[in-house]
């Protein structure tokens, strides 16, 4: 019998793509959060890729000389996440998709392998979540680590796989995590807690500039090359 496995998948770029929705409404709820339209431009140009919410919070808070109370960043996050579900229900057809042969691929996991799947993301818990239901992924994911547990993405890992073990009563070695997403803060993420780098091409980072990270699996996308992401996972 199989060893059982702990698959973590990060969200934006690996599994779906907002069209930008995700990036107008952290910025529009930052604004909105501290009454700060008269600095609109001095809002820096974020780079998300990869990066948690909370180190967003962190570098903003410090460039506004914003007070880093716990009731500031909760109203930053309430407002930002009011926006985020305002934006993805009213967005413009063709905006935003869930990535091809993604929801075929969990699916199968679910179904017909007793592998554990999870999210690990630099989104707020209740973003992910938001996110996954509005393209069509509910119930693929009950748990996982997220950009409000730590602003630290190579933090998340081990905060994953604890959940994972207590929930499902599984003690999973690093052996048997794989960590799976499209940039290299990714793979950093996965090497940090002796997982598995799984690399997919299909965000806004390049297949060479991942390939020269030389992650231990690496896909082009999750759609042609599906059997043989379910093929790496029966022969590991």
């Amino acid at each position: 019998m199989s060893r059982q496995k702990l698959l973590l998948f990060d969200i934006d770029g690996t599994l779906l793509d907002t069209g930008g929705a995700g990036l107008r409404s952290l910025k529009q709820g930052f604004i909105d959060a501290f009454d700060l339209a008269h600095r609109e431009a001095e809002f820096p140009r974020l780079d998300l890729a990869g990066t948690t919410d909370g180190s967003i919070v962190d570098a903003l808070f410090a460039l506004f000389e914003l007070e880093k109370t716990a009731d500031n960043i909760e109203e930053f996050y309430s407002i930002y996440h009011s926006h985020l579900e305002t934006g993805l229900a009213n967005r413009p057809a063709g905006e935003g998709r869930r990535l091809p042969g993604v929801k075929r691929l969990l699916t199968h996991l679910r179904n017909e392998t007793d592998h554990v799947l999870g999210l690990l993301t630099g989104n707020i818990a209740r973003g992910a979540f938001t996110k996954v239901e509005v393209f069509g992924m509910p119930g693929f994911f009950e748990f996982g680590a997220f950009g409000d547990d730590h602003p630290d993405r190579n933090k998340l890992g081990p905060i994953a796989i604890a959940r994972a073990n207590e929930r499902f009563g599984i003690q999973f070695h690093s052996n048997d995590v794989y960590i799976i997403g499209d940039t290299p803060k990714d793979i950093a993420c996965a090497r940090a807690c002796n997982a598995k780098a799984v690399a997919v091409a299909t965000g806004s980072v390049s297949e060479a500039e991942l390939v020269a990270l030389n992650p231990c699996f690496l896909f082009t996308d999750l759609k042609y090359q599906r059997e043989a992401f379910l093929e790496m996972l029966a022969a590991d």
